[in-house]
């Protein structure tokens, strides 16, 4: 299942400049989580003008938010490209929000019902609230009913009325949601009075798409108290910063002069708490349903998936299960599934609890946790998760969890013995698809790519966009855009589109057949061209990316998953950069991170490029100043001037569906052996198709060890197709103990044993001549290094 389909979003939050005293992030502990504006207007100054002013402005959306007259009545005032768009106001006494951000649907994990309690707190700060039913209201008490209870359980009393004058005498505070109807005169004196006497005044507004705002009627109430902003007759989204839609800005641009932001105890759960809970049914594999605290709620297993059933199969995606190609075995593999969560689930009590590194509802509502249960210990210290994962019953979901690279060594350890359903698992025999020389490439979303110093020279440059295609802020203009940069001494290219993103992929839903494009022949020839070495190619998705609208992780690119296994590479999500996790590699793709790396990340990606590895940085210009920023910092890091520009590039002839954001573009550099069908012959290793293994590792001779040397041993294969000159290539453990092949070739598919004792060395015997055990009997790692010195293998035990 495409990630943006199961999850909405993860709350990154960051920090844009908008004046002295503007901005606050939502990332400290005392301040609430970034709020969702779903369907919001905007807000105005009292003569319909942009409001800027600082001192009535409570939040601001974010600078990658635009607005729009979306109901096309020509009523809207567009905010300037330059201009912070505000969501929230106050002056004396009256509150205007642009949404209405409390529904009974709203995420809980949002902010949202915090702020408007702590709203409630400091304008009102006790008594009755009256909610107006009496003007035509959609949004009715009824619509708020969990807000509702929440407030009153913090010492308000919120009541009902349809005759909103008569009952004003006896409250603290009115709130208004689009009224249907106007108010008369009569009605508007009333709420002047009650507001210059010391009540509060609550406005809540809606976007005006399809028209269903009343916001004439809201701003008679506003402009008939004379306050200092209106509402505006618009609609305010954000394609990177939001709530799992564009029409959902998420922001935590506060107003610091405003107290509303501190953190408090609110509607969603708790996540760093555990909940024990008994299970009252097991959907499947990876879904059971819990009773908690009365309300029975939907559990999604966290950090795998197990198969669909028969009665799911539509959402199947094949392509996701690495070296299967068969939707009614995996059909079956299902019900395995089901029957292992209902042996060992099926009305037990479990610990529930959850990973701060995710949501803790997806975008169905349905609670993300880990269970662990009580399987025989006496003790639920059993992690249900991973036991499937284990089992072979699950394939690790490629989300931003913490337990992701264990997660991911269990898979690997299942689909090495063949567990479970990886017993039918064989990526080698995978379909080759899509293989073909490149005639044209499509960049959805796209950035110029430019260096520290202005322009990328053109003999840099492989790929440019057509000259109908133009550029859209940014500050180097080009005559021909570059969308890729190539820098061979620094192993790093950098690509100003998602090349390989799924969401573009017709049984995706897309609207065109994009199969007929060259994407991964292109992507796979450039990371293999940098690359010194053999290996997966990793994906990154530990970055914040899989939450984000913008960014890769595995989930988004399991047909490109497809196409390598059909040409004989592996592809995995790796959410860690440690010597360990990268060892495995070729190249990593590393799309616009929402997060920034941390300087022991920076340096493992920089070991990992100096042992052979390539980095390809995929960016997009659809990101805000923040992830672009990010995606640069790494290039600074490897060492290379190429940077992502701050633009948009679009092509209003050369597109995918006749959308510009999607540009096409067949201008290639053919100087560049990026082009022809992948057949590896562009990768860095000199030693053709020949790749070495660790076949087996007997660090624990019989009996003494030291009296028994050539009873420990390394096994090496060549499991590649052409031989291998072994020939000054090194063997080393983790202190650095070093063994130096001699004049030596390893035919394809045969293996050769290195002993650590002495002997005479054959084709298929070599001596290390040791006198003392070499490797650790508790555990040790087998490093093997190319006569270059480029890291080969890092084989631990």
């Amino acid at each position: 299942m495409h990630r943006r389909a199961f999850i909405g979003t993860l709350a990154a939050a960051t920090t844009v400049s908008l004046g002295d005293g503007v901005v606050e992030t939502a990332a400290a502990a005392e301040t609430i989580e970034p709020l969702v504006f779903d369907s919001t207007a905007s807000l105005l100054d009292s003569n319909d003008d942009e409001l800027a002013d600082e001192s009535v402005v409570a939040v601001w959306a974010e600078d990658t938010a635009t607005n729009s007259d979306s109901d096309g009545d020509g009523d809207g005032v567009i905010y300037g490209d330059e201009s912070s768009i505000p969501l929230v106001a106050v002056d004396a006494g009256v509150v205007g929000f642009g949404s209405m951000l409390v529904e009974d649907e709203t995420n809980w994990q949002a902010g949202n019902e915090e702020f408007l309690l702590n709203v409630f707190d400091a304008e009102v700060g006790t008594g009755t609230v009256l909610w107006d039913e009496g003007h035509g209201q959609y949004y009715t008490l009824s619509k708020f009913s969990q807000f509702h209870a929440y407030a009153e359980e913090n010492g308000y009393d919120v009541a009902a009325t349809t005759s909103l004058t008569d009952d004003l005498s006896d409250a603290d505070a009115a709130v208004v949601t689009s009224p249907g109807t106007a108010f008369t005169d009569e009605e508007l004196d009333a709420l002047s009075t009650f507001v210059d006497d010391g009540g509060t005044l609550l406005l809540f507004d809606q976007s005006d798409y399809g028209n269903y705002d009343e916001t004439a009627n809201l701003n008679d109430v506003v402009g008939s108290l004379g306050r200092g902003f209106r509402f505006n007759d618009d609609e305010v989204v954000d394609d990177i910063e939001n709530g799992g839609q564009p029409y959902q800005p998420r922001t935590d641009e506060f107003g610091t002069e405003f107290d509303y932001f501190a953190a408090r105890e609110g509607l969603g759960l708790d996540p760093e708490e555990t909940y024990t809970v008994p299970v009252t049914d097991v959907i499947d594999g990876d879904t059971v349903k819990v009773d908690l605290d009365g309300t029975v709620e939907n559990i999604r297993v966290l950090g795998l998936d197990t198969p669909e059933t028969s009665g799911n199969s539509q959402y199947e995606q094949i392509r996701e299960w690495e070296g299967i190609e068969d939707t009614a075995y995996l059909e079956a593999w299902a019900d395995e599934a089901t029957n292992f969560g209902v042996d060992e689930l099926a009305d037990e009590t479990v610990d529930l609890t959850f990973d701060t590194e995710e949501p803790t509802r997806d975008a169905f509502g349905r609670i993300l946790g880990y269970i662990y249960y009580d399987a025989g210990s006496g003790a639920r210290d059993t992690l249900y998760n991973r036991r499937c994962v284990e089992e072979g019953l699950a394939r690790v979901y490629d989300s931003g969890f913490s337990k992701h690279t264990a997660f991911r060594a269990a898979e690997e350890a299942a689909r090495s013995d063949g567990t479970g359903l990886w017993a039918e698992s064989d990526p080698e025999d995978t379909s080759e698809i899509r293989n073909r020389a490149v005639d044209d490439l499509f960049f959805p979303k796209a950035a110029s790519v430019r260096t520290t110093t202005g322009a990328v020279d053109d003999a840099r440059v492989p790929v440019v966009a057509e000259s109908t295609a133009t550029q859209e802020g940014g500050d180097v203009a080009y005559d021909r855009i570059p969308l890729v940069g190539v820098d061979d001494d620094a192993r790093v290219a950098l690509v100003g589109g998602e090349l390989v993103d799924e969401s573009y992929e017709s049984e995706e839903g897309f609207a065109v057949d994009t199969s007929t494009y060259e994407n991964f022949v292109f992507v796979t020839n450039l990371l293999d061209s940098l690359s010194a070495t053999t290996g997966d190619v990793l994906v990154d998705g530990g970055r914040g990316q899989f939450g984000a609208s913008y960014g890769l992780s595995a989930e988004d690119a399991a047909y490109y998953l497809r196409f390598l296994e059909g040409v004989g590479i592996g592809f995995e999500g790796v959410n860690e950069f440690t010597a360990e996790t990268l060892s495995s590699a070729r190249a990593l793709l590393l799309s616009t991170p929402a997060d920034a790396l941390s300087d022991e990340e920076l340096d493992a990606l920089s070991s990992f490029r100096d042992d052979g590895g390539s980095v390809v940085l995929v960016g997009t210009g659809w990101t805000g100043s923040e992830g672009r920023d990010n995606l640069n910092a790494v290039a600074d890091a490897l060492g290379t001037d190429l940077r992502l520009s701050a633009d948009r590039v679009t092509d209003e002839s050369n597109n995918l569906d006749g959308d510009a954001e999607l540009p096409t573009t067949t201008a290639f550099d053919t100087s560049f052996d990026l082009f022809s069908a992948y057949d590896g012959s562009s990768s860095g290793d000199d030693d053709e198709n020949g790749e070495l293994v660790v076949a087996e590792i007997h660090e624990d001779a019989e009996g003494n060890d030291y009296d028994n040397l050539n009873d420990e041993y390394v096994v090496f294969e060549n499991v590649g197709e052409s031989p291998l000159d072994l020939t000054d290539w090194q063997v080393k453990d983790e202190v650095d103990k070093t063994y130096t092949f001699p004049t030596f070739t390893l035919d394809a598919g045969a293996q050769v044993t290195l002993y650590t004792g002495s002997g005479t060395d054959t084709d298929t015997e070599l001596y290390w001549g040791q006198s003392a055990p070499v490797w650790n009997n508790s555990g040790d790692t087998v490093y093997v290094y190319d006569d270059t010195g480029v890291l080969m293998i890092a084989e631990s035990y």
